[in-house]
């Protein structure tokens, strides 16, 4: 399978835009919904998540957007017992910043009361030291640890392919394979160049569904390491040519993210914001943290990525730090070929209260809310 990104923007803009249209007069009358729960229980004094508040907010959360009475429910609406449900982590920020594991151990518990066996339950990110330093664990009964190896992890039959050429370096799969005359090579004098890049067998070949879960970060590479960015750029080998100046990602994170190997599968975005880091990411950067005691759930990835912007826009502010908007045009075109909604106008906040005693003993006080996008 090869998914070819256009050479001009307009390209695609077009081919999806007769799809967009052909649906457009209802699915544009709604707003976007970004649901978010807030606990100042949820994090003690020294920023370790609280397990039992964290599951009582994962549970409020998807019982609300999709309009069931219990987690067990909830879940059943988003995938299959025959389901492989992977948790795509973000473990760069490590145990400062990157996702933590109370959120993805509540989202698996739910998960396993669906019906869901822990065996078929797959967290990763791209490399195994990130995952073991955010503190997930290969023995954890709740779910199976995975990463992707940089020899073969890379699946040679699933293949993006764009108009933006490069370097090759270790930990790419087709790093030092020189067989055969490339042009490229050729034209690189010695250095090897590509513009291909292959999906990570995680994703083409071990999961039928993905909740996705970033953490609430920045990044030099793309303004926000957020939905778009988690799914698209540690999925793809040779990947740092999609995020070279000035342009930052755009239209790139936009166009991977529309293909079929990451749209269809991706069920639902938990985007983890207990704790925000607003610059120096996506690395880890204890200098600019803040506790924000937050979780947010939609079905919108654009929607919650352009919650995210706001928020970090409004941490960098009092610190002088520009804002992140030019490095984040991404999400614009992201809009435009209709993966979701960015404009502030059209997305609802719908805050979830903390209605739930117990994981155990979960009932909503409030009637479930109609199911959202």
């Amino acid at each position: 399978m090869t998914y070819t990104i256009p050479k001009f923007r307009i390209l695609i803009i077009t081919l999806l835009g007769i799809l967009i249209f052909a649906s457009a007069d209802a699915q544009d009358s709604q707003k976007s919904k970004v649901f978010y729960s807030i606990e100042t229980s949820s994090l003690s004094h020294n920023r370790t998540p609280n397990p039992l508040v964290v599951r009582r907010m994962v549970d409020n959360l998807v019982c609300t957007a999709t309009g069931k009475a219990s987690p067990s429910a909830a879940w059943s609406s988003l995938v299959k017992p025959t389901d492989r449900v992977g948790i795509k982590v973000s473990a760069v920020g490590r145990a400062v910043s990157g996702t933590h594991t109370a959120i993805v151990k509540a989202i698996a518990a739910g998960l396993i009361s669906a019906g869901i066996p822990a065996s078929n339950i797959i967290v990763w990110d791209r490399h195994l030291d990130d995952l073991i330093a955010a503190g997930f664990s290969r023995k954890d009964p709740l779910y199976r640890l995975r990463w992707v190896d940089t020899a073969t992890g890379y699946d040679k039959k699933a293949q993006v392919t764009a108009p933006v050429i490069g370097r090759l370096i270790w930990g790419d799969s087709s790093f030092g394979d020189r067989d055969g005359s490339r042009i490229e090579d050729i034209l690189g004098n010695g250095e090897q160049l590509s513009s291909t890049s292959f999906y990570s067998k995680v994703l083409s070949q071990e999961v039928d569904k993905v909740i996705n879960v970033p953490s609430l970060t920045d990044s030099f590479l793309t303004g926000l390491n957020g939905a778009l960015a988690n799914m698209t750029l540690p999925n793809l080998d040779n990947w740092r040519r999609f995020t070279r100046t000035p342009d930052f990602g755009d239209p790139y994170l936009a166009e991977i993210y529309a293909d079929a190997m990451i749209s269809e599968k991706v069920v639902l975005t938990v985007m983890d914001a207990l704790v925000l880091q607003y610059a120096g990411g996506p690395f880890p950067n204890p200098g600019y943290l803040a506790d924000h005691h937050t979780i947010f759930l939609s079905r919108d990835p654009v929607a919650i990525d352009a919650t995210a912007i706001r928020l970090l826009n409004e941490n960098r502010t009092p610190s002088r730090l520009p804002t992140l908007d030019k490095m984040t045009l991404w999400l614009e075109s992201a809009s435009t070929i209709g993966l979701g909604k960015n404009k502030e106008e059209d997305i609802d906040l719908i805050r979830v209260g903390a209605h739930a005693q117990s994981p155990d003993g979960f009932k909503l006080t409030n009637p479930p809310q109609p199911d959202a996008r």
